[in-house]
């Protein structure tokens, strides 16, 4: 979900609270050997899962913080919607829903170390995803469809504020459903 106006925030919000919580919930009541099992070398568990989450979250958050104080900086012009987000950043949002339509080549620097344990995926996790919360609020007033910036992994790729926003929840939602996908897997289910 792009945010449209300002008053799409608080429900954005909801949803990055809901999908913390789904991944506590997925990770929580397994034991180790569930929650790093991997149906082959080349596919993640579920940790690989969140750790990659939290790779990529990241330095979109980190990027996302930085136009909006920027924005503020430079008193930009302040709008609670609606907002307009380009084409491109709209497509590549959709690229990212789940439940996925196609397979997406990751970078090498988005890969996961297989070795990553529960509670170091975690709490990155959840680092970012209260990051990227404080984001939210604090972009109220601010036109999230003018603001904008390059990926941090592909810098030709410029995105509003809001796509990047709507790119997080997206990537999440996607990387939930691919959570599911590893346990029916693994049950055999």
């Amino acid at each position: 979900m792009i945010p449209s106006s300002s008053s799409d925030l608080s429900g954005v919000a909801a949803r990055v609270r809901e999908q913390m919580v789904e991944v506590e919930r997925l990770l929580s009541k397994r034991d180790p050997a569930q929650v790093t099992w991997r149906p082959d070398e080349a596919s993640w568990s579920l940790v690989g899962h969140v750790a990659h989450m939290a790779i990529v979250h990241g330095p979109y958050v980190d990027s996302i913080h930085l136009a909006l104080e920027g924005a503020r900086a430079r008193s930009a012009p302040m709008s609670d919607g609606p907002w307009k987000h380009s084409l491109i950043s709209r497509w590549f949002v959709r690229q990212n829903e789940s439940p996925p339509k196609r397979r997406i080549r990751t970078f090498k620097a988005m890969v996961p170390d297989p070795g990553t344990t529960r509670e170091a995926a975690l709490t990155d996790f959840r680092s970012t995803h209260e990051r990227l919360l404080a984001a939210i609020e604090d972009a109220h007033g601010l036109d999230l469809g003018r603001i904008r910036f390059g990926s941090p992994f592909f810098g030709l790729l410029r995105l509003s504020a809001g796509a990047a926003v709507g790119l997080l929840v997206a990537h999440t939602d996607r990387h939930i459903w691919l959570m599911h996908e590893v346990n029916r897997m693994r049950t055999g289910g």
